[in-house]
């Protein structure tokens, strides 16, 4: 059996402004409740068994009148005067019924009374505006007619009305004021989701309560540090780029002037991987940029990717729609890609592109039938210089950055990626970016 907690949660709206609306309307709803079953079952309840009482009071007033023998057109003219009551007397008759002309609880009240305080015979019928009563007494049969809303007033349906109305009323006014209070933390959300796919979230200008000015004021200082961060960590590799590209291009040249031997061509080749390193390096560290997305057509953008690997061993096959596009960074989109191929060239030789919408997000998968990555390992290899090969040999891999930087660009777009089992016996890449 289902957790009915777990089943609650899965009814009730997720959104911040549905969540408000429940808390709006369940107080509503209860003191509806209460006042339905206090007025109408209680209050209600009373008042007309007490009407009850004093319609009855007054029939059996009457039938006492008549039965002593008094002139029936002076107890007439009396009982219309002051009780509302308009006699008729058809002498010599008898009931041909007796009780009430139907079982309903305004006839129940009525039926209570005239049980109690009425000895005679009678028969009890009522419409939309009269209360009719026969009574057989020993001249006859004595007919009462009254207007019904001595016993029960078509106003009182009206209290439930007007207080559901006002009711509503009030919930639409309130729901207005909530849609305005909430629209500012619906902006916030907006600007923070577009920072986090790395597009311009603009100047957001906080607005609202104190608590959300508070909290888009501590946006703003975020989104400032963290974009200053960058472009100091930018700024910084940009200054040790050029510091040491200088040292190693004169060490490059000193080591083509000596004499070549075995130590100056290791040396060439600790240049070189230096060189390589410091390159892969940055390309990490560089990150966004100021890249702005653009639109990419997916199916254009893989075939390009394929057309640079034309002459190379690896074999790649592309499965995907050809109306698909994405808002991306192109650049660092290719770069990211770039990196995954050039891994799978190095242990397969064919790859599997596959890229389809499901709901809000894109699902690609990059699928090859090389030696695949251990489970205990498919976490390590996205350490920037972590390599599988122990040897760090530049000829069987690169500096380790590869799917450092694919899980930077990845982040960057605001997805995630991780590592599996291919269906091909290698290793698949599956990556879901939002849209």
């Amino acid at each position: 059996m289902r957790n009915p907690l777990l089943l609650m949660k899965s009814i009730l709206p997720r959104s911040l402004f549905g969540r408000s609306l429940i808390i709006l309307v369940t107080p509503l709803i209860l003191v509806q409740v209460v006042l339905g079953y206090i007025f109408f079952d209680r209050h209600t309840e009373t008042i007309l068994r007490l009407l009850s009482n004093t319609i009855t009071g007054d029939i059996q007033m009457v039938v006492e009148m008549v039965e002593d023998g008094q002139d029936f057109s002076r107890v007439a003219e009396l009982a219309h005067k002051n009780l509302m009551l308009d006699l008729k007397l058809r002498e010599g008759e008898n009931l041909s019924r007796k009780g009430i002309y139907k079982s309903t609880w305004l006839y129940g009240f009525m039926e209570d009374a005239l049980l109690d305080k009425l000895k005679l015979p009678y028969f009890l019928r009522m419409d939309q505006d009269n209360i009719y009563l026969d009574v057989e007494v020993r001249r006859g049969i004595l007919h009462f007619e009254t207007p019904r809303k001595r016993l029960f007033s078509r106003t009182t349906p009206l209290v439930l009305i007007w207080t559901t109305a006002s009711a509503l009323l009030l919930f639409i006014v309130a729901s207005l004021f909530m849609r305005n209070q909430i629209r500012p933390l619906r902006r916030l959300g907006d600007a923070a989701e577009r920072f986090g796919k790395g597009q311009d979230a603009g100047d957001y200008r906080p607005e609202g309560a104190t608590e959300v000015r508070k909290a888009g004021l501590s946006f703003n200082i975020m989104r400032d540090r963290i974009r200053r961060q960058l472009t100091e960590r930018t700024e910084m590799l940009a200054g040790v780029s050029h510091d040491l590209r200088t040292p190693l291009a004169r060490m490059k040249l000193q080591l083509v002037m000596m004499p070549r031997s075995e130590e100056v061509l290791s040396l060439q080749e600790d240049v070189d991987q230096m060189q390589k390193m410091l390159e892969g390096y940055l390309d990490f560290a560089r990150g966004a940029g100021d890249e702005v997305p653009q639109s990419v057509l997916l199916p254009e953008f893989f075939h390009d990717l394929k057309a640079q690997f034309r002459n190379a061993s690896l074999h790649i096959h592309i499965d995907c729609p050809l109306d698909l596009k994405i808002q991306v960074k192109a650049q660092m989109f290719k770069r990211c890609f770039m990196n995954l191929l050039v891994n799978s060239e190095r242990y397969a030789d064919h790859v599997w592109i596959g890229a389809q919408f499901s709901g809000r997000f894109l699902e690609v998968t990059v699928d090859d039938n090389g030696s695949g990555i251990p489970e205990s390992q498919r976490e390590e290899v996205f350490r920037p210089f972590y390599r599988l090969d122990v040897s760090r040999n530049l000829e069987t891999g690169g500096v380790g950055l590869g799917l450092s930087i694919a899980r930077d660009v990845i982040r960057n777009h605001g997805g995630q990626i991780r590592l599996g089992d291919s269906p091909h016996g290698g290793l698949r890449v599956h990556i879901r970016l939002p849209q």
